[in-house]
């Protein structure tokens, strides 16, 4: 969608990426999943010109701005430090899609205030409760509210696998709950139109941390292609209606509205490229997940070793990648004024 075409859907109050709350679980005997599709996200504008459903939004988190002039984008990501923002970068993230017509995500990281921001995790959920970080809730959701297109605020992610990378992570599930539910109160008061993102790393255990419909509006899930893992474990490689399956089939009984909040691509050429092809072309997967809402690239390297020696693998689009976003972008304006 280009940024003139998305700029009259913001017009008409329409977004394909806005969330709605209230939708029933899915039932296991129900072939539609137990889902209102009039109360999910699809429904606000699911149809081009000509009856055509809408694709699947394309966003991209892209910190070195490799992307921030391209029309075919509908959301720009940026994290969050909460304890310690780079005011320089949200600053230029914002105005990015706003020229642009995007939707924003903020993935809010909340370390603790400890000198090594990364420890006292034990502490953090009841500071949290206790109001000890509502000088940082404040700042973020100001931010958020002074936006003036659709923002979406992703708290915490990936609480469910303590390994010790963050310090929201960990067992505690009642006490994530708790403190993502804060969070959301408080923020609600100063951003009302921000809609927040609940979003689990994707493993069987999650839905003990889900803190619930009332506080989420979207679940996110990270969506990874490593092509040497694949081959490791599962002896070939896999596509990414594959990969995103595994993960779906764990967030769909929410009955929320979903979206890939992170998805990277790393390995051969015609690894990458088949992933690509796949992502973007739509039509093998969109009926397979009826939730899902928006994809968005991590446009960058990895920033933290992956264990048993895979490394930092390299997310970043490659040429062929943009080539295929420039495309993607040529083709929907062409249907929407057919």
């Amino acid at each position: 969608m280009s940024a003139r075409v998305l700029r009259s859907a913001l017009a008409a109050g329409s977004l394909a990426l806005l969330a709605v709350t209230g939708t029933p679980a899915a039932r296991a005997d129900d072939p539609a999943g137990g889902i209102d599709r009039r109360l999910t996200t699809a429904a606000i504008e699911p149809r081009a010109k000509g009856g055509k459903e809408r694709a699947v939004a394309i966003g991209v988190y892209d910190p070195h701005d490799a992307v921030a002039d391209s029309d075919a984008l509908e959301l720009e990501h940026v994290f969050v430090y909460w304890q310690k923002p780079d005011r320089a970068l949200l600053k230029r993230k914002t105005a990015i899609a706003a020229r642009q017509g995007r939707a924003l995500m903020l993935s809010v990281e909340p370390y603790t205030h400890a000198t090594d921001w990364r420890a006292g995790g034990e502490r953090l959920f009841a500071d949290i409760g206790k109001g000890r970080f509502d000088r940082e809730i404040g700042d973020v959701c100001a931010r958020a509210a002074a936006f003036e297109g659709p923002v979406y605020v992703r708290w915490g992610h990936e609480m469910e696998d303590p390994d010790g990378r963050y310090p929201w992570a960990r067992r505690d599930k009642d006490g994530y709950k708790n403190a993502f539910r804060y969070f959301v109160m408080r923020c609600r008061e100063l951003a009302p139109k921000a809609r927040f993102v609940w979003s689990p790393k994707g493993h069987r255990n999650l839905a003990g941390y889900y803190p619930g419909d009332d506080v989420v509006d979207v679940v996110g899930i990270p969506v990874w292609g490593l092509q040497k893992m694949d081959v490791d474990y599962w002896g070939r490689e896999r596509r990414f209606s594959e990969a995103l399956n595994e993960k779906y089939q764990h967030v769909a009984g929410f009955g929320k509205p979903v979206m890939i909040a992170e998805l990277g691509v790393s390995g051969s050429v015609d690894y990458r490229r088949a992933w690509y092809k796949e992502i973007l072309d739509q039509r093998a997967y969109r009926q397979a997940f009826p939730l899902l809402t928006a994809v968005v690239f991590f446009n960058d390297k990895e920033p933290y070793k992956w264990p048993l020696g895979y490394g930092a693998p390299d997310w970043r689009l490659d040429k062929e990648a943009l080539k295929a976003l420039a495309g993607r972008q040529t083709k929907e304006a062409a249907e929407l004024t057919d």
